[in-house]
C-alpha cells in the first residue's frame, strides 16, 4: 500500500490568466495569476531572461500573487510563464513587455467627442466589448510621429480580430487596419501629422463582435513602425546597415551587428528618436552567402548574378507587374530546394518561383508548396548556368513586398515534439509531472528529412531525483513512447530543461543533432486553425508530492501474433482510503496493434486487463509499451504511467484453412481443416470453430505439432440458418510458458446450408376397365442431396 500523504495537497494545477496582461520594463509591478488548485505555489517558470519574482503568494486556491521585476533590458515582446506547484505545473500564459508605462482604459469613452486622454508614449489596457467603440485622444505637434499599435490577439486568450484607426480633428480617417502581414491579426497604424491638432484613435472589435475577453494593449507613441526591413537575411556575427521600411517619416537606416548564434527568423527593432518599434520586423539569419538585387533585372538576360548554389538572394517586388530574375551555377545531379521566404518574414508578398535554363525556357514552378511560401525541389539535369525568377501571384507590388530567395541543396535534417493531444486544448498531457515514487510517459513525435536513421534522446538536464528511459527510435517510425520516473525521496521540483535529439545506429550521420520541442496554439479555432502560437525548445518538468495510485503491466511472457488476440494484466495499488472508479489508455501502441480508447477500472479494483489485437500487417519484432491512468481524486485530476513493458509481436505459428463445406438442415456433417505448424510447441493446442450460424454447433478439438488436418463434427439443427455463411474462422490456443498465445486463423471459411430436399409421393394410377392386371411399378428412388453428389462425384 503506498503511504499517503495526498491528502493535502492539490494536484494539476490550472493557470487562466495573468494581469495586468504585460507591463514596462525597467519596472517593478504585482502580477495576478488566475486559475485553480493553486493554494501549494512554489515558483513562477519563465522562459526568457529580464524578468525575476519575489514574494509569491497564494491569496487562496484560484489567485496567486507575485512582485515582478521587469529589467531594463529585457526583451520587448511576448514571454512565456507557468506556475509550478507541489502538485504540477500549469499550462503556459503569456505576458507582453514593453516600453511605455501603463494605463487602463477609463469608461465612458466610446464616443467621438467623449474620447480618454492619453499621453504620447503610454501604454493603454483596454477591453473591446459587444458593438464597443474606444476611442483615445492625444494631442500632436505639425510633422510629429504618431504610430499605435494593437496586441490583442497576441495575447494568447481570445479570438480578437481587432481594428485600429487613427482619426484628424475633423473625424476624417487618416490611416486605419484590421489585419496586416507583419502582426498578421493585430494591428497598427501610423502618420505623421499634418498640423497641430487633437488626433483620436479608435479600437475595436473588426466586426464589432467584442466580449468581455476581448483585452487588448494599445500602444500610443511617436515611435518608428515600419512594415518592412531590407536586406531580409543575413549571416550570423555580421555587422550589416540595414534599411526599414514603411515608416510614415521615410525609410530608416540603421547599422546593427547580429549575434554569432540566434534563431531562425530573427527580430530586428526599428529605433529612431531613442524609441524602439513596438514589435520587430525579421529577417533570416543563416550561413549562406547572399546577393542583393541590382536593377534592372526584369527578364533572364539581365537577372542579377547570385554565384553557384547553395546561395541566397534578397530582393523587392517593388511595383505592378513587376518581376526579379537572377541567374546561379549548379552542377549536374546536384539535388537542390529553392525556396521563396516572403509571408514566412511577415511580407505581404504573395511569391510565385519558376527556375529556367540559360535561354529563359521554362523547367519548374511553384505557388504555395505545404506552406506560406513558394518552394520548388529540383534535381540540376546538367552543368551550366540557370535562372529562377520570382514575382506576385497577383502581380502586385510595393515597396514593402521584400523577400529572401534561397537556393540550396537537400540536406538532412531531424527534429522532434511534443504531439497535441486535443486540437483546441493543445497543452494537454505536455506539462512532464511525476509524483514521487511513480512515473509518467509522454509520446514524442520524429521527423526526419532526407535522411533515414534511428534516433536517440538524451536529456540535458533533469529535476534531481528523476530518471528518463528513452529506447532507441527506429529508423522509420515516427512516434515513441518516453518514460520519466522519480525516487520515492526526489525533492519536489521542477523547471523547463532541454532533451536532445541525436542521429544513432549503422550508417547513421553522426552529425545530426536537434532539440525536443514544443509547439502551443494559444488561440486555436476547429476548421480555421491557429492564429497564434509559440514554440519553445524547453520542457515543463517536474516532481510532485505523491499520488494515491500506482499502476504496473504486467511483462507478457508471451507474443501477440499477427491476428492474434493478447490480453494484458494490470497491477494496481492504491493509497489508504482511495478507491475511486478510474480510466485506463493505452499512450502508444505499434503500427497493426489495437484496442480499445479507454477501459473503465472499477471503485476499489486491484487488477485490470486491457486486451489487445493484432491485424495481419502488424510490424513483427519487441516494441515497448505503456499505460496510462487518469484518475480523480478531492483535490484534483492525476496522472500515472506504468513502467515501459515489451511487446513481443510474431507471426502465427501456423497456418489453417478451411474446407468448403455444405449440408442441410437437421443433418449432421463434418468440416475439414488443414495445418501446417511452422513453430513446433510442446503440448497440445486447441481449436474452436468461430463463426457459426445459428443452429450449427462444433465441439473444440485438441491437436499437436504433428497434427496435419482436423474433421470438425457439425450438428446442424433443423432451425439452422439457411444460405452461404462466408465468415469462418477457428481460434487457436498454443500453450507457451504457462499461457495460451491466441491464433485466429482460417478466415473466410465457407459453410453453406440447404432447406431439405422434399420428394413429392406419385399419384396412384387409375384402374384401367377391362385391362388384366400390370406388373407392379418399380419403386421411385429419393432423390441425393447435394453433399450426397459431390461425394459420389468424388469417388468416380
Amino acid at each position: 500500500m503506498l503511504v499517503s500523504t495526498f491528502a493535502v495537497l492539490a494536484t494539476s494545477p490550472i493557470l487562466s490568466v495573468v494581469t495586468p496582461r504585460g507591463w514596462q520594463r525597467g519596472t517593478t509591478v504585482e502580477l495576478h495569476f488566475y486559475g485553480d488548485r493553486l493554494t501549494d505555489v512554489q515558483e513562477i517558470l519563465a522562459y526568457q531572461p529580464g524578468i525575476t519574482f519575489t514574494d509569491i503568494k497564494a491569496v487562496d486556491a484560484k489567485h496567486v500573487t507575485a512582485q515582478t521585476t521587469i529589467a531594463a533590458d529585457a526583451p520587448l515582446g511576448e514571454h512565456q510563464f507557468r506556475v509550478r506547484t507541489a502538485g504540477g505545473i500549469t499550462e503556459m500564459k503569456l505576458f507582453l513587455v514593453g516600453q511605455f508605462p501603463c494605463v487602463d482604459e477609463v469608461e465612458p469613452n466610446n464616443q467621438f467627442d467623449q474620447p480618454q486622454t492619453v499621453a504620447i508614449n503610454s501604454t493603454v489596457h483596454g477591453v473591446a466589448k459587444l458593438e464597443d467603440e474606444d476611442f483615445y485622444l492625444c494631442h500632436l505637434k505639425k510633422g510629429q510621429r504618431l504610430t499605435v499599435e494593437v496586441e490583442a490577439i497576441r495575447l494568447g486568450q481570445e479570438m480578437f480580430d481587432a481594428y485600429v484607426a487613427i482619426l484628424d480633428p475633423k473625424r476624417f480617417e487618416m490611416s486605419a487596419r484590421d489585419d496586416s502581414p507583419l502582426l498578421r491579426t493585430d494591428c497598427f497604424a501610423s502618420i505623421v501629422a499634418p498640423e497641430d491638432g487633437d488626433y483620436r484613435i479608435l479600437v475595436r472589435e473588426a466586426a464589432y463582435e467584442g466580449n468581455d475577453n476581448c483585452h487588448y494593449r494599445l500602444h500610443v507613441s511617436s515611435a518608428p513602425r515600419p512594415s518592412a526591413v531590407f536586406p531580409t537575411g543575413a549571416k550570423p556575427g555580421e555587422t550589416i546597415e540595414f534599411t526599414f521600411i514603411g515608416d510614415p517619416s521615410g525609410p530608416i537606416k540603421q547599422s546593427i551587428t547580429l549575434p554569432a548564434a540566434g534563431p531562425n527568423p530573427f527580430p530586428l527593432f526599428a529605433q529612431a528618436d531613442g524609441l524602439s518599434a513596438p514589435s520587430p520586423n525579421w529577417i533570416a539569419l543563416s550561413p549562406v552567402n547572399y546577393t542583393n538585387e541590382v536593377e534592372p533585372n526584369h527578364d533572364e538576360k539581365t537577372g542579377t548574378v547570385i554565384g553557384p548554389a547553395p546561395c541566397a538572394a534578397h530582393g523587392i517586388i517593388s511595383e505592378k507587374d513587376d518581376q526579379d530574375w537572377f541567374r546561379f551555377t549548379a552542377k549536374k545531379d546536384q539535388q537542390l530546394v529553392i525556396k521563396v521566404n516572403a509571408l514566412g518574414l511577415r511580407s505581404p508578398l504573395d511569391s510565385v518561383v519558376s527556375i529556367h535554363d540559360a535561354a529563359g525556357k521554362g523547367l519548374a514552378d511553384n505557388d504555395d508548396q505545404g506552406g506560406l511560401d513558394s518552394s520548388i525541389a529540383w534535381g540540376c539535369p546538367a552543368d551550366g548556368d540557370y535562372v529562377i525568377r520570382v514575382l506576385d501571384k497577383l502581380k502586385y507590388g510595393q515597396a514593402d513586398f521584400t523577400y529572401r530567395v534561397e537556393i540550396v541543396e537537400k540536406a538532412a535534417a531531424i527534429s522532434a515534439g511534443l504531439p497535441t493531444v486535443e486540437r483546441v486544448q493543445t497543452q494537454k498531457w505536455k506539462m512532464l509531472t511525476v509524483p514521487r515514487g511513480n512515473r509518467y510517459a509522454t509520446v514524442v513525435n520524429f521527423t526526419r528529412e532526407n535522411v533515414g536513421c534511428n534516433l536517440i534522446l538524451t536529456p540535458e538536464s533533469l529535476p534531481a531525483g528523476m530518471t528518463m528511459t528513452a529506447p532507441p527510435i527506429p529508423n522509420g517510425v515516427t512516434s515513441f513512447p518516453v518514460l520519466l520516473e522519480a525516487a520515492a525521496d526526489a525533492p519536489v521540483a521542477g523547471g523547463l530543461h532541454k532533451i536532445r535529439l541525436n542521429s544513432g545506429g549503422d550508417g547513421a550521420p553522426a552529425e545530426l543533432s536537434g532539440i525536443l520541442g514544443e509547439r502551443i496554439e494559444h488561440v486555436d479555432i476547429n476548421n480555421q486553425g491557429s492564429y497564434h502560437g509559440t514554440s519553445v525548445d524547453r520542457i515543463s518538468i517536474g516532481v510532485t508530492e505523491e499520488a494515491p495510485l500506482l499502476i504496473e503491466l504486467v511483462q507478457p511472457s508471451i507474443p501477440i501474433v499477427k491476428n492474434g488476440v493478447l490480453p494484458l494484466a494490470i497491477k494496481i495499488q492504491r493509497t489508504a482510503g482511495y478507491d475511486e472508479a478510474f480510466t485506463l489508455r493505452f499512450l502508444w501502441i505499434p503500427t497493426g496493434i489495437g484496442a480499445p480508447v479507454t477501459i473503465d477500472v472499477p471503485k476499489g479494483a486491484t487488477d485490470a486487463i486491457y486486451e489487445i489485437n493484432a491485424s495481419n500487417d502488424a510490424a513483427v519484432g519487441q516494441w515497448p509499451i505503456v499505460i496510462l491512468a487518469e484518475a480523480n481524486t478531492p483535490k484534483g485530476p492525476i496522472l500515472v504511467s506504468s513502467q515501459l513493458a515489451t511487446l513481443t509481436i510474431a507471426e502465427p505459428f501456423m497456418t489453417m484453412g478451411i474446407e468448403l463445406c455444405a449440408t442441410e438442415q437437421n443433418k449432421p456433417t463434418g468440416l475439414l481443416t488443414k495445418l501446417d505448424v511452422t513453430t513446433p510447441f510442446e503440448g497440445n493446442a486447441t481449436a474452436e470453430l468461430m463463426g457459426l450460424p445459428h443452429g450449427v454447433k462444433a465441439a473444440p478439438m485438441s491437436f499437436n505439432k504433428d497434427t496435419k488436418e482436423l474433421l470438425f463434427s457439425l450438428e446442424v439443427a433443423a432451425d439452422a440458418t439457411i444460405g452461404k455463411h462466408q465468415n469462418l474462422f477457428c481460434k487457436v490456443l498454443i500453450p507457451q510458458n504457462g499461457q495460451n498465445v491466441v491464433h485466429q486463423l482460417a478466415y473466410g471459411g465457407v459453410l453453406r446450408i440447404d432447406a431439405p430436399m422434399v420428394v413429392a409421393a406419385p399419384a396412384a394410377p387409375a384402374a384401367p376397365a377391362a385391362a388384366p392386371a400390370a406388373a407392379p411399378a418399380a419403386p421411385v428412388e429419393k432423390p441425393l442431396s447435394r453433399l450426397e453428389q459431390l461425394r459420389l462425384k468424388n469417388k468416380k
